[in-house]
């Protein structure tokens, strides 16, 4: 394929897929010392969302079983749960919808869940039913480990995020990260996913100087994502909903921490990215954090704590992987930020349809947007963020990308 009709196909760049080995496969990564605890956690593994084994019937009802059922008897949802565990089955799917990369989080929707962390607790699971931070970093580590056998397929084209477990030794957690990034998982880290409590201390805390700096050296964006680490909503039958109508504000929560807190302008070379939670929400954020920090009645205002506003901080240093992006996003995108947005396909959530026909959804969703602007939410955004190398990814496109007519309405 030469040059010109390489041009005439697009780059797309998904900033949210989901991986993660059967739990039982991660007894082979775990520490061997946590080998009982991880047997311990295995015997009481109830797993979540489109699961394919029975849910405990000791636990409430929460989703519904028959939507679940339905979900689970359609052959592309079958093939999606395989290839958050088979790289060759992901690559697969990469190449029948046109993605030439993949940011990879954790899953905990087909049997998946990293061994500790809770991913697949039940909304009504209390938190203090969290395992001590120990064992949440024996997790990290084995899933860390997992995922470097899994990205190792092809690293041009798997992006892989490190765990980190928790925050409750600093020194711990920058090794990890160390560790992940000089054994080839490169795309950043996640931030545990408690984003409701400070059983830890908050994002702003200058004792996580020491990880925020090693992130920035390392170029290892740092991100947040949707689902757990949300509050206990108890146990009846409108649980789940109001976990779905909050699910998305909470890992908002450490944009205002880092900014406000001076983490950014401390650590100008770190990056944020906030995954799955809509952008909208991002604008009024930064307008608020503007106004608020300048306010000279505070006393953080009146002697200019930060030489810039939030919002260009925001600017600088932080993008939205804009997952299950909705048409009044897109319509909204120059007030959000159309060098912000980041379009990702959530392969294969069960909350998601885009990821079963995704070249459909993007021509509904990016109906009479500029081609410019649709080459940068789906590449161009990024491969800013992420420091990616175009010159391997062209070749993949010109292969398997769709024709610009094919998304871009003439």
């Amino acid at each position: 394929m030469g040059p010109a009709e390489a041009a005439e196909r697009l780059l797309i760049v998904s900033s949210d897929g989901h991986v993660g080995a059967p739990v039982a496969h991660y007894r082979g990564y775990v520490d061997p010392k946590h080998r009982c605890d991880f047997e311990d956690w295995l015997a009481q593994y109830v797993p979540l969302w489109a699961a394919t084994q029975a849910k405990d019937p000791g636990l409430p009802e929460t989703l519904s079983e028959d939507y679940k059922r339905a979900w689970m008897q359609q052959a592309k949802v079958a093939e999606g749960a395989e290839g958050t565990w088979n790289p060759t089955r992901r690559l697969a799917s990469l190449d029948a919808e046109g993605v030439a990369l993949d940011v990879l989080f954790p899953d905990d929707q087909s049997a998946n869940s990293p061994p500790f962390l809770w991913f697949a607790r039940e909304y009504n699971r209390r938190w203090d039913q969290e395992y001590s931070p120990e064992l949440k970093l024996a997790g990290a580590r084995a899933y860390n480990r997992w995922l470097v056998d899994f990205c190792s397929t092809a690293p041009e084209r798997l992006l892989g995020l490190a765990l980190i477990g928790s925050l409750a030794d600093v020194d711990r957690a920058v090794e990890e990260v160390r560790w992940a990034k000089a054994n080839g998982i490169t795309g950043g880290v996640l931030l545990p996913l408690v984003y409701y409590n400070n059983v830890e201390p908050f994002w702003n805390d200058r004792r996580y100087d020491p990880l925020w700096a090693a992130c920035a050296e390392l170029e290892m964006p740092i991100h947040t994502h949707t689902g757990s680490g949300c509050p206990y909503y108890g146990d009846q039958p409108e649980a789940p909903i109001l976990f779905a109508l909050e699910c998305t504000y909470w890992p908002h929560r450490p944009l205002w921490f880092l900014i406000v807190g001076g983490v950014l302008e401390r650590h100008p070379g770190l990056k944020l990215v906030l995954t799955e939670q809509g952008s909208m929400w991002v604008r009024e954020a930064l307008f608020m954090m503007d106004h608020q920090v300048s306010d000279p009645k505070y006393a953080f205002g009146a002697r200019g704590h930060l030489p810039l506003k939030p919002s260009e901080y925001f600017e600088r240093q932080c993008w939205l992987g804009s997952s299950l992006v909705s048409r009044p996003e897109i319509e909204a995108r120059h007030v959000i930020g159309v060098k912000k947005m980041m379009w990702g396909w959530d392969y294969p959530h069960i909350e998601s349809r885009d990821w079963l026909t995704p070249r459909e959804n993007l021509r509904k969703v990016l109906q009479g947007v500029p081609e410019p602007e649709v080459r940068a939410i789906l590449a161009g955004n990024a491969l800013e963020a992420y420091g990616l190398d175009l010159g391997k990814l062209e070749p993949i496109a010109a292969r398997i990308g769709p024709r610009v007519e094919e998304i871009v309405a003439a």
